[in-house]
């Protein structure tokens, strides 16, 4: 029963195993089968607590969780919580500080501070890290984007705990499908779907993206988030371009086999440019080319959306993948 209500671990990399360090008792993989839960629709707080065998209190901490006003707790389907406390994990060759970040649900900064370590922290093959820095909730989207599941705070004696029913927004059709940049592996990571329509940025003109895009910048990272409170790099394109017509899918792999591929050399404002972030050969991450060797992006790094170097940058040049021009001819590249 519990497998079937429950899908464990899908957007942390199920099916790690976990092998222990001949040294101090870390693990290389830890088994996060083991120690963290995906929320699915009409699941309760309550019920995920008493599902894993703690306290509703213990989880709350575990996941730096508050009662809304209302004195219930707000989940998100398809939010991971983390149901006990990670064992140290040991640093294996071509992992990276966003790479880990991603697969255990943290930032990179809380990684960091977790481990005391300064941002220029390049890791090095066989370095323990701690894993049970406080994990960063998903930031509250205005109430059209997304279902809310209110649960409450403490259930009454004898009174079945209710259940939400959930709508989920249908995945918008990508522009095109001409495949030619790598995709992870479909079974292991969940296709979400995209969120309502945003709404235009009151700051922008009609039709300019580039006005939409800047007007995000210092939105802070929140891997998951959608809304101008916090964002991930697909959700940072999706209040861009969705605004303005252009439908795009909400993950950033799908969004690599949308419109037309474009070669480095070909550029122009407004492509979506991709990248490996976790050494994968696959997509893990897109922004929005700028000019003039500059892209905009939710940079989970830096930890807000910011402007960064393309290809005089050794970090992105490195991991860059292609890029795909998804504007129509109606809207100017050059805005």
């Amino acid at each position: 029963m519990l497998a079937r209500l429950v899908t464990v671990g899908l957007l942390l990399g199920a099916g790690l195993s976990g092998v222990a360090s001949a040294t101090g008792g870390s693990v290389a993989s830890p088994d996060v089968a083991s120690f963290v839960v995906t929320v699915q629709p009409g699941d309760t707080a309550y019920a995920l607590a008493r599902r894993a065998g703690i306290s509703l209190e213990a989880l709350l901490a575990l996941n730096s969780l508050t009662p809304n006003a209302a004195g219930g707790v707000d989940l998100r389907a398809g939010q991971t919580l983390r149901i006990r406390d990670l064992p140290p994990y040991v640093v294996q060759p071509g992992d990276t500080l966003y790479g880990l970040a991603r697969r255990y649900g943290m930032t990179v900064d809380a990684l960091l501070a977790v481990n005391s370590l300064p941002p220029t922290t390049v890791l090095s093959v066989g370095q323990s890290l701690r894993l049970s820095g406080p994990t960063v909730a998903v930031a509250s989207a205005p109430a059209s984007s997304a279902p809310v599941i209110q649960t409450p705070a403490v259930p009454a004696p004898a009174v079945q705990v209710p259940v939400v029913q959930t709508r989920v927004a249908p995945i918008l059709p990508p522009v095109l499908t001409t495949q030619s940049l790598p995709v992870p592996n479909q079974a292991s990571t969940p296709n979400v779907a995209p969120l309502a329509l945003p709404a235009p940025l009151s700051s922008a003109l009609p039709n300019d993206w580039r006005g939409a895009a800047m007007a995000l910048l210092g939105t802070p990272y929140v891997f998951g988030g959608t809304s101008r409170v916090g964002t991930d790099c697909s959700g940072f394109v999706l209040q861009v371009f969705v605004p303005l017509g252009v439908q795009l899918p909400r993950r950033s792999a799908d969004q690599a086999q949308a419109g037309l591929p474009v070669d480095a050399a070909a550029l122009l404002p407004g492509d979506l440019v991709f990248f490996d972030t976790e050494g994968r050969g696959t997509v893990t991450h897109v922004g929005i080319y700028l000019g003039e060797d500059t892209f905009v992006n939710a940079n989970s790094y830096r930890g807000q959306v910011a402007v960064d170097k393309l290809m005089a940058d050794r970090y992105w040049s490195a991991r860059y993948l292609g890029a795909r021009r998804v504007l129509p001819e109606t809207l100017a590249y050059s805005h």
